[in-house]
């Protein structure tokens, strides 16, 4: 039987790690796992641990988040070295580094082709006014973040002084084009190579954000072929094996605005009755029965190419 770590830093409040875990120890054994907990020792063979227990005891880790109070970029080293070392981490970290940066993320949609509102991201406040004016109507968002947590729609009119403060504390600004829309966008959940649930979050009367955990209201949607080969792309490009790609149809057709490498979906649950866990635990079954790798970035998996194909070169030989 396969065993599957549930990396968790708050399982007590973190709802997604809770259903993954009862969805692992359904379909297979499950072990919620502190990523604080994880070491290395290179006493004469190099090794990795968890809680004292040696790493060659699970077979597949799904990682939900990283340990603050330990160091971020430590654990998410040991990440890259299990991957290495065959074990099968999902979403892999070179997904999640990408997905946990917007201005990666957009730049590697509209690079596969993928529509994406006009989007400027500066570090400059004359860039950043300059962006708004641009766009007349603008959304800035922290580069880093989710929830939609410190998110403004901004005019020319009022956009210096919000910016100067935003870059004061943020110190860079993603600046997108607002699209205008009818008060909602659509969520759809990507497991491998399905879209098994879509919801519309509409925004409360009056508000524009329609993030759930703003309070948005959700409704089942039935995706379009467009729209869930859009989805798919989506996920593909940013190399996530799942996610929730968050898309507006605007007047001149839909456009991508995120994509989550570690998404919750209790909207989803709610309003769809699909059990999203389930899913992503069969997911991760199915994969490592194929003997399969996790995803990896299509940019990334590109810059390997070629530097294989530039090795082959400088040694003589071809593929």
């Amino acid at each position: 039987m396969y065993r599957i770590g549930i990396v968790s830093s708050e399982s007590s409040r973190d709802w997604a790690s809770g259903k993954l875990l009862k969805a692992a120890n359904k379909l297979a054994e499950g072990r919620l796992v502190d990523p604080i907990s994880f070491g290395m020792s290179m006493n004469g063979k190099p090794l990795i641990q968890v809680q004292s227990e040696l790493i060659d005891s699970f077979d597949a880790f799904i990682v939900r988040g990283f340990n603050r109070s330990g160091e971020i970029d430590y654990q998410y080293e040991i990440f890259q070295l299990l991957e290495q070392r065959g074990k099968l981490v999902v979403n892999s970290p070179a997904a999640l580094s990408v997905a946990e940066s917007k201005a990666q993320t957009t730049y590697l949609l509209q690079q596969a082709g993928l529509p994406v509102p006009r989007t400027i991201v500066t570090q400059n406040l004359s860039e950043a006014v300059s962006a708004v004016n641009l766009f007349g109507t603008a959304v800035v968002k922290p580069l880093y973040g989710s929830f939609g947590i410190d998110i403004e729609k901004l005019s020319a009119e009022n956009g210096e002084e919000f910016l100067s403060e935003f870059l004061d504390r943020h110190g860079v600004a993603y600046i997108q084009e607002y699209i205008p829309n009818d008060g909602r966008d659509i969520r759809a959940f990507v497991v491998g190579d399905d879209v098994p649930a879509a919801m519309y979050r509409i925004a409360h009367e009056g508000q524009w954000k329609t993030n759930v955990y703003q309070g948005s209201s959700c409704e089942s949607c039935v995706l379009s072929i467009e729209l869930r080969e859009m989805s798919l792309t989506a996920a593909k490009t940013i190399g996530l094996d799942y996610t929730g790609v968050d898309i507006v149809e605007g007047p001149d057709g839909p456009v991508i605005l995120e994509v989550n490498g570690a998404p919750y979906w209790h909207g989803l649950a709610d309003t769809t009755n699909r059990n999203m866990a389930e899913d992503i635990v069969r997911h991760v079954l199915c994969t490592l029965s194929a003997g399969q790798s996790a995803r990896q970035p299509s940019a990334l998996m590109e810059q390997q190419r070629m530097c294989l194909n530039r090795t082959c070169i400088d040694s003589g030989n071809s593929l």
